[in-house]
């Protein structure tokens, strides 16, 4: 058999990543769950009549002269662990979310842009710091109480107590009930991103009386289609249609989330009818769905992208050239094609795929040694100098992170591996002390361009003039030019001048480079066929309103 040049080179770095694994005998091990990589596709797979994101559907395609199925049953990767919309963001934990709560604006899955949802039309101040909101009529919690205009100002002066939620309402200084259908929020400044950020699971209305008279579980209350049936930790969530939803029920009466924490497991299960969605499953295993008759794979790009955050006030990592020579070392096309089966993008940019501002022309860290030797070179540090640790929790991640150590070695740089479980590596990563070096590390919210950068690389200025980093900035990059950069362009009106803005700071990033971008992946979704209604979300949060089977 005749190889190609090209298919040879692959294979030889694979067989390269391979062999490291087996020899890898100063790996640190904790005991962290191996799991597949996370879900992908490609064009090849998309054309081979798979699902894309382009199959995205909707209410409208539950049709009314077709009876479906009492119970849609969906198998999860992770559990459900918290049913206060201000108490947590995990992927699951949303997913509740959207059916039980309603925000008072959501995105279009579409379009990406900012539509009704409890409030049917807004008005915006001249300084853009004035939201008046009127809400929908006739807007019922699931017990049939009104929700008015208190309940939206009791859930956004309770976010501001919230570590989930305060950062979202930051801006804000004042929200006032006008009447009962009519709510006034008065913010600092202009936020161009603002209601994109009230759009987020975590901005859920919820009721006032009810969490004044149950803390505990008051918050799991909302005015969504759905209402909690049963939660059993560790095992499934349960929930019933609401059938005084203002809009009309829901097609399907009732839809369970069930925990299936082996990929394989969960795949079995939707091959055997015991659920009829499985989340996430197996990379390996997607030739079995697409074989299987009865089922149907849904594929779409998510905005999952994996980066490598450098801390920057870590001997070594405080210097620039450092940090430009481990860039770099960076194959990402290896990495996409032995950690991902191939299946990812590769991403250079530091703003998330499809977000508002992506400088489409920004420069590359291509895979290129001698690039890296000559960074090295400026930095004053020889080889055999330097050497790093980098934290990894998933099997994937550690393909990649062994891809990267060989690239180093070749420069003269050492790369110490260190796996452990995912609980642990975020200890150690919000750990005030920030006793870390390197990482592989994935951000995945998708609000906004303005809460992409500042979250990952911002900070705030303190009472004592010293800057303190913001929440998941990993690189823990402190620089208040950067700060001023974002500041301005998140309050400027003219689009083209905000565009041109975001091109300019992902330019300075670039130049300071605190981190290194790796890929986007995608997110898989094996389902029974016939299977309608739901929204697969490119942050993985998916909306199950209206998902429906046909018996």
């Amino acid at each position: 058999m005749v190889v190609s040049g090209h298919w040879e080179e692959r294979m030889k770095k694979t067989l390269i990543v391979l062999l490291a694994l087996m020899v890898c005998a100063s790996f640190v091990f904790a005991g962290g769950e191996k799991e597949a990589a996370t879900s992908a596709t490609t064009p090849a797979a998309e054309s081979a009549g798979t699902s894309t994101a382009a199959g995205n559907v909707k209410s409208g395609d539950v049709q009314k002269d077709v009876k479906y199925k009492d119970t849609v049953t969906i198998g999860i990767a992770n559990d459900v662990n918290n049913l206060d919309p201000q108490g947590s963001n995990t992927d699951a934990n949303m997913m509740v979310f959207y059916l039980t709560h309603e925000r008072l604006v959501n995105i279009d899955p579409d379009t990406n842009k900012v539509i009704p949802a409890l409030a049917k039309s807004w008005t915006v101040s001249a300084d853009g710091c004035v939201y008046d909101f009127t809400l929908c009529d006739g807007v019922t919690f699931t017990n049939g109480t009104p929700l008015t205009a208190e309940d939206v100002k009791y859930t956004y002066d309770k976010a501001k107590t919230s570590s989930f939620a305060s950062q979202k309402v930051a801006d804000v200084i004042s929200t006032e009930a006008i009447d009962d259908t009519h709510v006034r929020v008065t913010l600092a400044k202009a936020n161009q991103d603002w209601l994109t950020l009230m759009a987020h699971g975590g901005m859920s209305i919820m009721s006032k009386a009810a969490c004044e008279a149950d803390p505990v579980n008051g918050p799991r209350m909302g005015s969504g289609m759905f209402s909690l049936e049963e939660w059993v930790p560790g095992s499934h969530c349960s929930f019933v249609r609401y059938d005084g939803y203002r809009d009309g029920a829901a097609p399907t009466r009732k839809i369970i989330l069930k925990l299936y924490k082996e990929a394989s497991t969960r795949l079995i299960a939707l091959q055997t009818g015991e659920i009829d969605v499985c989340i996430d499953p197996s990379t390996t295993d997607l030739s079995r769905i697409k074989a299987d008759a009865n089922l149907e794979l849904i594929q779409t790009p998510n905005v999952v992208m994996l980066y490598m955050p450098m801390q920057m006030e870590k001997p070594g990592l405080d210097n620039v050239h450092v940090r430009k020579a481990l860039a770099y070392c960076m194959d990402k096309d290896s990495i996409v094609f032995a950690a991902f089966d191939g299946l990812a993008t590769v991403h250079n940019n530091y703003i998330n795929r499809g977000q508002f501002g992506l400088n489409e022309n920004i420069h590359v860290y291509e895979y290129n040694l001698d690039k890296a030797k000559e960074e090295l070179a400026l930095s004053g540090y020889k080889p055999g100098d330097l050497t790093f640790h980098i934290m990894v929790d998933k099997e994937y991640k550690k393909t990649a992170a062994l891809i990267f150590q060989d690239a180093c070695k070749k420069i003269g740089i050492n790369i110490i591996l260190e796996e452990m479980e995912t609980a642990a590596l975020k200890g150690k990563l919000n750990d005030a002390a920030l006793d870390y070096e390197l990482c592989l590390y994935q951000f995945t919210d998708d609000l906004g361009t303005d809460y992409t950068l500042r979250n990952q690389c911002g900070s705030t200025l303190q009472a004592d003039g010293t800057l303190k980093k913001n929440g998941s900035n990993r690189p823990n990059m402190k620089d208040q030019k950067f700060n001023e950069m974002i500041d301005a362009a998140l309050v400027e009106t003219d689009s083209a001048k905000r565009e041109q803005m975001y091109h300019d700071i992902e330019n300075y990033l670039d130049e300071v480079c605190p981190l290194v971008p790796i890929c986007t992946s995608y997110i898989n979704i094996g389902v029974k066929k016939g299977l309608v209604g739901a929204i697969w979300k490119p942050d993985a949060k998916h909306d199950f309103r209206f998902i429906a089977l046909p018996e």
